[in-house]
C-alpha cells in the first residue's frame, strides 16, 4: 500500500499499469507454461472478452455442456457458429468436430472447464487434445477450479493430464487458490495475448486490479514455485480418462 497505493483509478492502457501488473502477468505465463498472460477484473471478464475477440462468423466454438456460466455467456457474445457436446464425452465431441468441419468452419475452438465446478469432475484433456490435433482445432481451458492445487506442482488440469504443451489458451481466476480476493487472467501465445490487449473490451474498459491483490497473487505464485505445500492434488482422481 505504501509503495503502490490502494487503487489505480484507471484502465490499464491509460495510467493503470504498474510494474507489479507486468510482473504478475509474466509469472502467471511462466507458471502455466505459456508465452504471455493478460489480467482481468475476474475470470468471468476473461471469458467474456475472449471468444468475440478471437473468432468471427466463419469460425466455430464447440463447448462442453457443463461449462461454467462465464464460458456460456462469452460464447453467446461471439458470432461464431456454436456446437455443444455432452459432458466429457469424447465420442460426441468427435461428432461435433466432424460437423463443424463439414459446415466449413475456418477455425475451430474447443472450450472446456478444467475441473467442472458443480461435481468436481476433471476434464479428459488428453482426449480433447488428441481430437483437437486430429481436426486442427484450438483448445481453450477455464482452469479456475484447478490452478494452485491440481497437478504435481499445482499448475492445473493441463499438468495433471500431462498436456501442458498442447493447450492453446488458459483462463483462470485469482479469486480462489491464487490469492482468494478477485481478479482473472488469460494465458496463451504472445500473439493471442497482444490481440486481446488491443481488442478485448472487458480489459480495455475496466479498471486495473488493485495493487494489493496483485502483490498477494505474486506471493502465492512464489510460494508455489518454491514448493510450499498448498494442498496440492497429484494422486488418483476421477479424471482425465474417465469418459472416452
Amino acid at each position: 500500500m505504501d509503495s503502490h497505493g490502494f487503487g489505480m483509478a484507471s484502465v490499464r492502457f491509460i495510467c493503470g499499469t504498474q510494474d507489479s501488473h507486468k510482473q504478475l502477468e509474466q509469472k502467471l505465463a511462466d507458471f502455466l507454461g505459456m508465452e504471455d498472460a493478460i489480467l482481468y477484473s475476474s475470470c468471468f471478464d476473461a471469458n467474456g472478452g475472449l471468444f468475440e475477440t478471437l473468432l468471427g462468423p466463419e469460425d466455430a466454438i464447440i463447448s462442453d455442456a457443463l461449462n461454467h456460466a462465464s464460458i456460456i455467456d462469452g460464447v453467446r457474445l461471439c458470432k461464431a457458429k456454436r456446437y455443444r457436446y455432452a459432458n466429457n464425452d469424447m465420442s460426441e465431441l468427435a461428432e461435433q468436430l466432424k460437423q463443424a468441419k463439414a459446415d466449413g468452419a475456418r477455425h475451430i475452438m474447443i472450450a472446456t472447464d478444467g475441473v467442472f465446478s458443480m461435481d468436481g469432475v476433471i476434464a479428459n484433456l488428453k482426449g480433447v487434445c488428441d481430437l483437437a490435433d486430429q481436426y486442427d482445432a484450438l483448445v481453450m481451458v477455464d482452469d479456475s477450479h484447478a490452478v494452485g492445487f491440481v497437478g504435481a506442482n499445482g499448475r492445473g488440469t493441463h499438468e495433471y493430464c500431462e498436456v501442458m504443451d498442447r493447450v492453446d489458451i488458459i483462463t483462470g481466476t485469482l479469486g480462489k487458490a491464487l490469492g482468494g480476493a478477485s481478479g482473472g487472467y488469460t494465458a496463451g501465445k504472445k500473439e493471442v495475448v497482444e490481440w486481446l490487449r488491443q481488442r478485448s473490451r472487458p480489459y480495455l474498459f475496466s479498471n486495473s486490479l488493485a495493487p494489493a491483490i496483485v502483490a498477494a497473487s505474486i506471493k502465492v505464485l512464489e510460494l508455489l514455485e518454491d514448493g510450499t505445500p498448498c494442498a496440492i492434488v497429484c494422486g488418483p482422481m476421477p479424471a482425465c480418462s474417465a469418459k472416452k
